[in-house]
């Protein structure tokens, strides 16, 4: 999955090209405007090639893709752009580290032109004649294969929709359902297929875009959990979506508050637990929204034993999806960096939640959500007490002491090119008799997580 700082990157270099081809079909193109952003996009495709050397990028009808994942969050600002160049029987774009400004210039000119290629071939043959070698047009895989979404794209594309719905609320604009359900639907069919591989998902997190990994990783966490006592599809659905949206209530909160790097005051913190009844009140305007989108939103800081917030008094009990929310929320919240805090280890959550069971959280479903978790959750970063370093895979529902792992670093702190898998409940497999000595971050270790779930 691509890193943040380099999806932000292909996000301006979009923009930006969408402001070239603007700006191109007002003016000639020795016109200073011209010019001037014909360096701002050769500038911001350096920057690309030095973090990922060449890159692709697709085009499908109204919407710009990068590895799969859907840059929604610039949607509505590139979509001019977009639908042009679908109209070329443009589907994915190759761009070559030996690009030339004067390359880009001949590309977006030939776009504008009123005329439209037979075929995607037949636009390529004209670049080649131009002698426009470093952008290269090829068939998307995406749209001829069908291509299954792997798990990863499925998690960025949430990240990626939750920017998308923030910032159309923020705008005024109503909530793309549409897209929602669409996300929803594709985290429940990832939990589905592979449990474990969707939960290490989760254990990711990025402080700067916590609002947004946040919902994506709540999610996850209540559908995993859900999935143990619900057969139902369509209930899940609901499940995924409502989690994706039981913060929307922070789009009324200032960014400023959201944001604050100092200790939150008292004033601060009133101001913060107004956001479930600002998310029943968006919600609610929304006519085609769920009602259990909007039970949720209402109830997911309140207590299995009905404290909390917000003070409904005529609440007898907490919808049990409600209580799924609940623990999943509050499990990725301490377990997030935040302007205020240090994340908890994963082991250390998971025994801070445990002293609030039938106080905060419902037991049946805090005993399943640890069955499914364990102690190391998947996706954990561990240290042996041989010294390796190992990622978690999966976890042994009879020893969640002992789960499947990954050995990816050795003892003399080399990375391993093939990972050695290694059951540390089973005897057999486990022959050196191998334990987790502790958590460790990934920040220290210097390596990308993304790298090794």
């Amino acid at each position: 999955m691509i890193g943040y700082n380099n999806r932000n990157l292909i996000k301006n270099f979009i923009l930006d090209l969408s402001l070239l081809f603007t700006e191109s079909s007002l003016y000639p193109s020795h016109h200073p405007n011209v010019i001037s952003q014909i360096k701002q996009v050769y500038n911001t495709i350096q920057k690309i090639f030095k973090n990922l050397g060449s890159f692709e990028i697709n085009v499908i009808e109204k919407q710009f893709f990068f590895q799969d994942i859907p840059l929604y969050e610039i949607q509505n600002t590139v979509e001019k752009t977009a639908l042009l160049l679908s109209e070329k029987k443009i589907q994915r774009i190759f761009f070559s580290p030996k690009l030339r400004p004067h390359e880009l210039a001949a590309f977006v000119n030939i776009n504008l032109e009123k005329t439209k290629p037979a075929s995607m071939e037949d636009f390529q043959n004209t670049l080649n004649r131009l002698e426009i070698f470093n952008i290269i047009l090829k068939k998307s895989l995406f749209i001829e294969k069908n291509f299954p979404i792997k798990p990863d794209k499925i998690y960025g594309s949430s990240i990626e929709a939750n920017k998308f719905i923030y910032n159309t609320l923020k705008t005024g604009d109503n909530i793309p359902i549409d897209l929602v359900d669409k996300i929803a639907q594709d985290i429940t069919m990832m939990i589905a297929k592979d449990i474990y591989s969707s939960l290490a998902f989760s254990s990711l997190h990025n402080y700067d875009e916590y609002t947004f990994t946040h919902s994506a990783n709540v999610a996850i966490l209540a559908v995993s959990l859900g999935s143990t006592i619900i057969n139902d599809k369509d209930i899940l659905n609901q499940l995924a979506k409502a989690a994706l949206l039981h913060d929307i209530g922070k789009t009324a909160i200032p960014i400023e508050l959201l944001n604050k790097q100092a200790p939150l005051t008292e004033q601060d913190w009133n101001i913060l637990k107004q956001h479930p009844l600002l998310g029943v009140r968006i919600l609610e305007e929304h006519g085609d929204i769920d009602k259990l989108a909007v039970l949720i939103a209402a109830q997911h800081h309140m207590k299995y034993d009905l404290t909390g917030y917000p003070k409904i008094k005529k609440i007898k009990q907490l919808h049990p999806l409600s209580l799924i929310v609940n623990i999943a929320d509050v499990y990725d919240a301490i377990t997030s960096k935040r302007s205020y805090k240090d994340p908890l280890p994963p082991d250390k959550a998971l025994a801070l939640m445990i002293r609030f069971i039938g106080i905060d959280f419902d037991p049946r479903f805090f005993k399943m959500f640890t069955q499914i978790m364990g102690i190391y959750p998947p996706g954990t970063f561990i240290r042996l007490n041989t010294q390796e370093i190992a990622v978690v895979h999966r976890i042994h529902p009879d020893n969640i002491l002992l789960p499947e792992i990954k050995i990816i670093i050795s003892a003399s702190g080399e990375i391993l090119t093939e990972p050695k898998q290694l059951k540390l409940f089973d005897k057999e497999n486990n022959k050196t008799k191998c334990y987790i000595k502790d958590v460790v971050d990934t920040a220290v270790l210097g390596i990308d997580p993304m790298n090794f779930i």
